[in-house]
């Protein structure tokens, strides 16, 4: 290999490696990727309820089931044993990938990548659980998915909440039905924050709809892997995120906010 061919490769990685370790800016497009992963979170989640009798995102409604379970109110309207694990595994899964995204920069274009491809790949093994096993609410199939599914959706949370566009939670959405009624500015024309809550309630709406009929129609398969191909296509999307400009790295105006 010439000095010079070696030159031009040695070039290309350098300029791979700068790319990759690029922190992402806060645009448009990062507001899309979050608003299409809170779509694949409630088409998960409405699937995930009618097969397993729990939720594999929403911990509130675990957390409640949970309560309501050791009280002794119900009976058989839920998983107990499901529920436990999908609330364990989501704390893990939001601990670890959270953990690792601090150590690695939780706005580096290489860590978005990684995390969310380890998100995909996870929603994808229980997408293969449930083709080779018969779906059923209880046994360890039943607790495998759950468990991929609830550690995915940790890592999730735990990578949109520390990009600090809190209007765009992907899972919960409480806050932002209290956000948008209380915001001073709800009535204005430009603002960009309600336009961001508004957005993630009708995703998130939006998917829990889609998740429903999807299993209604088809089968319990079918929406776990519109969740899949949905988390995938948000990971090949950061690829085509622009970087911070380090001269306006600190902030976005407050102009930048009424959009």
């Amino acid at each position: 290999m010439t000095p010079s061919l070696l030159k031009s490769n040695n070039g290309r990685r350098s300029q791979l490696q700068k790319y990759l370790m690029e922190d992402i800016r806060d645009d448009l497009l990062l507001e899309c990727e979050l608003l299409l992963l809170s779509f694949a979170t409630g088409i998960q989640d409405a699937a995930a309820w009618p097969d397993y009798s729990c939720f594999a995102s929403n911990q509130t409604g675990n957390t409640l089931f949970l309560a309501i379970g050791v009280a002794g109110l119900t009976r058989n309207a839920y998983s107990f044993s499901n529920i436990g694990i999908s609330l364990s595994l989501f704390v893990a899964g939001g601990f670890v990938m959270g953990q690792l995204g601090n150590y690695v920069g939780v706005r580096r274009r290489l860590w978005l990548l990684i995390s969310n491809l380890i998100q995909t790949l996870l929603v994808f093994c229980a997408l293969i659980i449930q083709h080779m096993w018969p779906v059923r609410r209880d046994g360890p199939a039943a607790m495998a998915v759950i468990a991929l599914l609830a550690f995915s959706s940790g890592g999730q949370v735990a990578m949109s909440r520390s990009l600090k566009i809190t209007e765009i939670t992907t899972a919960m959405a409480t806050a932002a039905f209290v956000d948008i009624v209380v915001d001073p500015d709800l009535g204005k024309l430009k603002n960009r924050l309600r336009n961001r809550r508004v957005a993630f309630i009708f995703m998130l709406s939006a998917g829990c709809f889609v998740g429903a009929f999807a299993q209604r129609e088809v089968n319990s398969k079918f929406p776990i892997l519109l969740c899949a191909l949905g988390k995938a296509l948000v990971s090949m999307a950061f690829l085509f995120n622009r970087a911070v400009d380090p001269l306006d790295s600190h902030a976005e105006s407050t102009e930048d906010l009424k959009v």
